[in-house]
């Protein structure tokens, strides 16, 4: 009666066992899984580290590379550092690593029905190395906590100096040597140092003072949210964005940089002659190098969280630009010559001038005069209007390169004040070079060219009056 009560019990223990192998010490554990015992209690000899790598997979070849990875990560963790990539391919090739003098003691594959194989690794190494690299990762932590103490403290020294910027740069650098370790303390990780300098960007706004839309000029100021200190912020880095059109009739997007300097505004003036005259100037803060350095540490999410909040810091100044010739009426004419000097009826130049003037509202009559002399041209005009643009162009060299032609067109064209005859801007003497498969071609774009220099300049001079 007793055998029976007892191979119940027994089968009841079993039952429990199997239930709670978490439970149970490693000994037991593995052997009820059919284990070596190494494999949940390697033995750990004197002055030696032990780590079990285990693998699933439907391919014990597949399982055997994950255990590789599974002692990896062991590694990493115990060292503070991931040595992944540095020791993968030697310790899967080799089944060694020197650095630790690191073996392969023993290894166990098992089947496990569906799941297929399980491989387990006992990796035996050198507690010495090994903590040799602990602790040369833990003095580069403290180095690195260190260096980012101290730009912390530069980055506060430059917000009670009213240099945000510099703070903010401060503030990414450090976030930029975070992510290159592990770090002890919050402060010092990579996402909070990431809201610092973003909390600094967001808080900036830019205000314009004394506006002169005819002329596109104004004062522009970088302020900040501040109730303690003043609002003001210097040395900023600032880009001025515009759309600017150059001597042969081509738009393109341009800008200058400007400073706040030690006042916190600057002047903003249109240094770009070629500046269209019916736009908008877009003032916006400038951290492009730094954001530069941003995308070689940092992940994209991280980048373009810095990114969106410079984006914000910006401001649109409209401006219409008026000439000093505004309601007056203009006469012009440009007189075309061949190499021989002697007058073509042409007008490509005198088209493309006027074409280029009418871009910027100058509106002009073509007129044909005589080739006389300028003096003789004026004293003709003379009451006819207010003012005259006055030129001549000729063709100085042309020459066959190959299957095309190549001509030299030189020349200039004058505004003059048919009142007083007096010479109010010259363009002086300008060359332009054409190509094309004829000569007559090449003639057209050479003059078409300098037609499109000469209005550039001529537009310039008014403008800038």
């Amino acid at each position: 009666m007793k055998r029976p009560f007892l191979g119940v019990c027994l089968v009841l223990l079993l039952s429990l066992m199997l239930i709670s192998c978490s439970s149970l010490s490693p000994l037991v554990r593995a052997q009820l899984e059919g284990l070596p015992s190494w494999a949940y209690s390697p033995q750990q000899r004197s002055g030696e580290v032990a780590f079990v790598g285990k693998g699933t997979a439907p391919v014990s070849y597949n399982a055997r590379l994950l255990a590789y990875e599974d002692i990896l990560d062991q590694i990493s963790a115990y060292v503070g550092e991931d040595v992944y990539d540095m020791y993968y391919r030697e310790l899967t090739t080799t089944n060694a690593i020197a650095d630790f003098n690191l073996t392969i003691a023993s290894e166990y594959t098992v089947s496990e029905g569906r799941t297929g194989f399980g491989v387990y690794l006992l990796a035996r190494m050198d507690e010495a190395l090994l903590s040799g690299k602990r602790t040369s990762v833990y003095n580069q932590m403290i180095e690195r906590e260190r260096t980012i103490e101290a730009m912390l403290n530069t980055a506060g020294q430059a917000y009670r100096s009213n240099d945000d910027t510099g703070a903010i740069k401060q503030y990414l650098e450090a976030a930029m040597l975070s992510a290159e370790g592990p770090v002890s303390e919050r402060k010092y990780e990579t996402e909070t140092l990431l809201d610092k300098a973003i909390s600094f960007i967001e808080a900036l706004r830019f205000s314009l003072r004394n506006p002169v839309s005819t002329e596109a000029k104004v004062t522009v100021y970088l302020r900040r949210k501040s109730r303690l200190l003043s609002p003001k912020v210097l040395n900023a880095p600032i880009n001025a964005t515009f759309q600017a059109r150059n001597s042969i009739s081509e738009t393109y997007t341009d800008f200058l940089q400007f400073n706040t300097a030690s006042d916190g505004y600057f002047l903003f003036v249109p240094y770009n002659q070629g500046l269209i005259k019916d736009g908008q100037i877009i003032f916006s803060l400038d951290l492009s190098s730094t954001i530069a350095k941003l995308e070689k540490t940092l992940s994209q999410e991280q980048v373009e969280r810095v990114q969106e909040a410079v984006s914000q810091v910006s401001i649109t100044f409209p401006y219409t630009l008026t000439a000093s010739l505004s309601g007056k009426s203009i006469l012009c004419e440009i007189q075309e010559f061949s190499l021989e000097g002697s007058l073509i009826s042409g007008d490509q130049a005198l088209k493309v001038f006027n074409q280029e003037l009418a871009l910027d509202d100058i509106l002009v009559q073509e007129i044909n005069l005589k080739p006389t002399d300028t003096e003789d041209q004026l004293s003709q005009l003379k009451g006819e209007a207010d003012l005259a643009f006055l030129g001549s162009v000729g063709v100085a060299s042309q020459q066959q390169v190959r299957d095309h032609w190549v001509v030299v067109a030189s020349g200039n064209v004058g505004l003059y004040d048919l009142n007083s005859g007096a010479l109010l801007f010259d363009t002086l003497s300008l060359e332009a070079v054409g190509s094309g498969q004829t000569r007559e071609q090449a003639q057209r774009v050479a003059f078409s060219r300098f037609g499109s220099i000469a209005a550039y300049l001529q537009s310039a001079w008014l403008f800038k009056r």
